[in-house]
């Protein structure tokens, strides 16, 4: 029997989900919105996490990295998004939310073991990653039964299921997009850190860790495997799969623009414009292909709270949740 979402039918896996959502929501809203004091300790700043470095103590980690961890933040909110969609709408046939998002866990929880660097930083979240993706695999075994969470995975092939040549192309471009950031970011990480102009430390903008840069793959790989679920499987009722990542990639877009014209921003190399590019250019696409692939059926058997919705329910949606985020991101600069 669930405790307070109706749609899980597992008492267990709801709380595991749950605890899965509180925990992304914390390090996503730090990361988001605290970032830059996060990596300074704290220091004379207000932060939900710490990273417990001080310039005092030499501390290499301190003032490394904060765009990287706000990056890191809104791709956890994606995640946050899909926990909550599945506790909001149920589970059943949820594996091609659940899957990608395990095994993007699996690889970061290896990426901050393998990678990690003794540089004064707090350790909190080598240990983190590999509990909640525990409490995240628990609860993805314990939706097997009476949630029906694999409903349609034996039925699934690899080949193309989208029909409309422009979200082919669109997908084939997001996911080769995609790819490339996951292949550079996990096998060759100092590539990226060689990028970056570094700038103030006081500001966070100093040149990230290996590890962080790592991390951002394995967190991005969850996307790439969900556009190419996506591909393979066709769009019919897919809704539940489109939207996390659209909602992240409105996030970026929101993010990005909100740092230019506050800063402080380091100085953009060639490599990382075009990595700041990246993320608005994602979302146009992938908003361009959900709409193409609305005659595919891409919302069929779409609900909100449990109850029909149709195309309008998400515009709205949609417009709803770029006011809430636009207005968080606003509220946080001007507070400083």
């Amino acid at each position: 029997m669930s405790m307070i979402f109706s749609r899980i039918k597992s008492a267990p896996a709801e709380a595991l989900l749950i605890l899965t959502a509180l925990v992304t929501l914390v390090y996503s809203l730090n990361f988001m919105f605290a970032a830059d004091c996060y990596v300074t300790g704290g220091e004379g700043c207000f932060t939900l996490l710490s990273n417990n470095t001080t310039l005092a103590d030499g501390d290499g980690a301190w003032g490394k990295g904060a765009p990287e961890f706000a990056f890191n933040g809104i791709l956890m909110f994606g995640v946050l998004m899909s926990t909550l969609l599945i506790l909001n709408e149920g589970a059943k046939g949820k594996w091609t939310i659940m899957l990608p998002v395990l095994i993007g866990f699996i690889v970061g929880t290896i990426v901050l073991w393998t990678m990690w660097e003794d540089n004064g930083s707090s350790e909190v979240p080598k240990f983190v990653t590999p509990i909640i993706t525990l409490v995240y695999g628990a609860a993805y075994y314990m939706l097997m039964a009476e949630d029906e969470v694999n409903d349609g995975l034996s039925d699934f092939k690899i080949g193309l299921g989208v029909k409309d040549p422009v979200a082919i192309i669109g997908l084939l471009f997001v996911i080769a997009t995609g790819l490339f950031y996951v292949v550079r970011q996990i096998i060759n990480p100092e590539s990226v850190v060689d990028a970056v102009n570094a700038g103030a430390l006081a500001d966070g903008l100093g040149a990230p860790s290996k590890v962080t840069v790592a991390f951002s793959g394995a967190l991005l790989l969850t996307y790439v495997l969900w556009a190419s679920i996506l591909l393979m499987k066709g769009a019919k009722g897919m809704w539940p799969v489109a939207h996390p990542p659209l909602f992240a990639f409105l996030a970026v877009t929101v993010a990005n623009y909100f740092a230019f014209v506050f800063g402080p921003i380091r100085d953009f190399t060639d490599q990382n414009q075009m990595d700041a590019l990246a993320g608005p250019m994602t979302m146009l696409v992938f908003l361009l292909v959900y709409f193409r692939l609305r005659s595919e059926g891409i919302e069929d058997d779409m609900t909100f709270n449990g109850e029909p919705a149709d195309a309008n329910a998400f515009d709205t949606m949609f417009t709803v949740v770029t006011i809430v985020i636009c207005a968080l991101y606003f509220a946080a600069n001007m507070l400083g």
